[in-house]
């Protein structure tokens, strides 16, 4: 990826000496040892902003191809112009002038262009992963069609959302929305690559509930939030802790739904047989519970015959 290989020489080659924070510093006297320190470490919000930009960039590389790398990177860039355009204030918790930098910044990253591949060439430029997904969504589908996919991080969401219904072989197919949820969203300040409004996702489940929406790709937060049983769930990657398999595989609840983890043909520590052991050992744990609760209670409900009694005369 062009945009990929850019953000990764422009995070190398960053000039620190010209972030607005260290400007700041400089511009006042008595913040000497704190430009020092600053200058020593290197770890500006703006630096920080950058390099979880490329972390981000480079897991959705990984994850779901080239195309959606440069898709993600443009996409971030536009809206980050958008907010220096508009001079918006919710954003990134940074000044206006960091904005500015940080703008400078990124629109020095070649330009790509997006969606012909995805549209127009047979072998689009899409992770061996996500070419799976799309496969086995495709054999999945059906007139009353309602899924599920789970995927590990917020960026991945909004970009795979995007990819799915722009793809030949999905758009037109499947309704998608991406959803990773509105908790905190009021005092949780945004990164660079923060493409979904919290805002705008409040339609999203009721879009689902109705039918107007029929497949949403979301982080774990929707493991505790209702929703309508499903046809299809799908972990993209593997559920991190037997509370999520659970969580999850309970979302398919329709007749004869599917419930599908995807697994590396390489990772045989995760099979499938692991977490279902899991699940029936917990499952007997809990119904010992619950049987010597019931004979608990099975033995406080025994209506006693007691000859004797000593009553306190004060009290009755």
């Amino acid at each position: 990826s062009r945009a990929l290989q850019g953000l990764i020489s422009v995070c190398r080659t960053m000039d620190i000496q010209k972030d607005p924070y260290v400007l700041k510093l400089k511009a006042e006297p008595q913040s000497s040892w704190k430009l020092r320190k600053l200058l020593l470490s290197g770890k500006t919000y703006c630096a920080e902003q950058l390099n979880k930009f490329y972390s981000k960039s480079r897991h959705i590389y990984d994850e779901l191809g080239q195309w959606a790398a440069d898709y993600f990177i443009a996409e971030s860039i536009r809206k980050l112009q958008k907010m220096v355009d508009t001079n918006e204030e919710i954003s990134f918790g940074l000044e206006n002038d960091e904005k500015a930098y940080l703008l400078g910044i990124l629109t020095q990253l070649p330009r790509t262009e997006l969606g012909s591949d995805l549209r127009t060439v047979d072998n689009p430029q899409i992770s061996t992963k996500v070419d799976s997904l799309i496969s086995f969504l495709a054999k999945e589908e059906n007139g009353k069609f309602s899924g599920l996919i789970f995927v590990r991080q917020r960026a991945t969401v909004s970009v795979m959302s995007k990819l799915l219904s722009i793809h030949p072989k999905t758009r037109g197919r499947f309704r998608c929305a991406p959803y990773v949820g509105l908790s905190n969203s009021a005092n949780r300040k945004q990164n660079i690559g923060e493409l979904l409004d919290p805002h705008d996702q409040c339609e999203t489940l009721d879009n689902f509930r109705q039918g107007r929406t029929n497949l949403i790709i979301a982080t774990d937060v929707l493991e505790g939030i209702d929703v309508t049983a499903c046809h299809l769930v799908i972990c993209f990657d593997k559920p991190p802790n037997l509370k999520s398999f659970i969580q999850r595989r309970g979302r398919a609840r329709q007749e004869m739904s599917t419930f599908a983890i995807m697994l590396a043909d390489d990772d045989v520590s995760a099979s499938l047989n692991s977490w279902q052991a899991l699940e029936e050992e917990m499952l007997r744990v809990y119904q010992n519970d619950a049987r010597l609760l019931q004979e608990v209670s099975n033995l406080e409900s025994i209506q006693e015959d007691v000859e004797d009694e000593f009553r306190v005369e004060s009290t009755g």
